[in-house]
């Protein structure tokens, strides 16, 4: 089957990620000037993720059922309803557990959206352009974020919440009409849908769990390396940088959106021209140095620009050569299935790096919080290196035999 044009991937999956943009860009800055504090607002930006962390569970649907193709309709057409009505809900204090009710809401379709996105890229394109497209599919994810994030503030700062989310998701329900140029792959399906399910979890075990390499990706997802949580604080700390709305609006959202996409280019380009545990563990490295240089820096306007961008920039690296090293994993058949079981996975450490880092901040400032990620980063990529040499070290050693 030809390649698409990997725009397409971006086009696709930019809701994915302008949602969460939407919670920790917009959601988080405004909470902040609600009086909320650093651990509250962590909490709701991770409440975001932990969908992620067990979507797993209905990743075979889109595998086993109708076509992913109708499943990404279904998913954009709920994800538009309660972005709307998150901007239709003041942030304070009080409503506090309907904004969360909402994001968990949103969170739970979106994770649906990307399965049939992640579903149909595995089909689409052949293995020698899996790592571009995975850089496109992730510049949407963190592109999408920082732009959709900071447009929203920029539009609320000037228009109110309600008008700047009304237009948002109206303008993320078209990304729909990319799909004119994706075909459905062409699926056997089997006598029902039970026995679709049962041939989903079979190639699962077969590819993932029964293999050497699909072994090393699931340890590196429960890893802190690449997890880049901090990223989920800068809009709530930003009056500590002496940085204002517009200011965070633009660094945060969308110039860090445009970099943070640029990186997920440069990781799914570096996946394709070295080896891909090795890029991962290089991103890993990277995101630790810029947020232990964020710690050293000047805490200015131009000090927050910096370090923020670039911190996004290595974020995009990461999720780039993540990507590229799943989808070599995995291969095809069920990609949904197997892909999801993974990202959940890797969601974790996102997500209890956010509720740390939260803690943290809230106890002992952004210094701190941004000196145990940096820490964190670092240590989990020499982890994953140590493992992976010990894995495939043992895997070739018994070949040789």
């Amino acid at each position: 089957m030809a390649a698409m044009s990997p725009v397409l991937w971006f086009i696709l999956f930019l809701p994915f990620g302008a949602t969460s943009g939407f919670v920790s860009v917009t959601i988080g800055y405004l909470a902040k000037q609600q009086g909320i504090g650093d651990a509250a607002i962590a909490s709701l930006v991770a409440l975001n993720m932990l969908p992620h962390t067990f979507k797993f569970l209905w990743a075979p649907l889109p595998d086993a059922t109708f076509t992913r193709r109708a499943w990404y309709v279904g998913a954009s057409l709920v994800s538009t309803c309660t972005l709307i009505a998150l901007g239709l809900v003041p942030v304070s204090g009080q409503t506090l557990n309907l904004l969360r009710l909402l994001v968990l809401l949103n969170a739970v379709a979106i994770t649906v959206l990307g399965m049939a996105v992640e579903g149909l890229l595995g089909h689409v394109v052949p293995e020698q352009g899996r790592g571009v497209a995975a850089g496109w599919l992730q510049a949407g994810n963190l592109g999408g974020a920082g732009v959709g994030g900071g447009v929203a503030l920029l539009l609320a700062q000037r228009f109110g919440t309600a008008p700047a989310m009304i237009g948002v998701a109206i303008g993320l329900l078209a990304c729909v009409l990319a799909l004119l140029w994706v075909p459905e792959p062409s699926v056997t399906r089997r006598e029902s849908v039970w026995h679709e399910l049962r041939g989903t979890v079979a190639d699962l075990f077969g590819t993932v769990l029964r293999s050497r390499p699909g072994i090393l990706a699931m340890v590196l997802c429960f890893l802190p390396a690449g997890a880049a949580a901090a990223s989920g604080l800068f809009s709530a700390m930003a009056d500590r940088w002496q940085t204002s709305a517009d200011a965070v609006a633009v660094y945060t959202g969308v110039l860090g959106g445009l970099v943070a996409a640029a990186g997920c280019w440069a990781g799914g380009w570096l996946s394709d021209r070295m080896d891909r545990k090795r890029a991962y563990a290089l991103s890993g490295i990277v995101l630790g140095a810029v947020a232990f240089g964020m710690y050293l820096g000047p805490r200015s306007e131009t000090g927050y620009a910096v370090f923020t961008l670039a911190y996004q920039f290595a974020a995009g690296l990461a999720y780039g050569a993540f990507t590229g090293f799943v989808l070599e994993a995995i291969g095809r058949g069920a990609v949904a299935t197997k892909y999801n079981v993974l990202a959940s996975l890797s969601n974790i450490p996102i997500w209890y790096m956010t509720q740390i880092n939260g803690w943290v901040s809230e106890r002992w400032g952004p210094g701190p919080m941004l000196l145990v990620d940096a820490t964190s980063e670092i240590a989990g990529a020499v982890v994953f290196l140590v493992v992976a040499g010990l894995i495939l070290g043992a895997s070739s050693a018994s070949a040789d035999a």
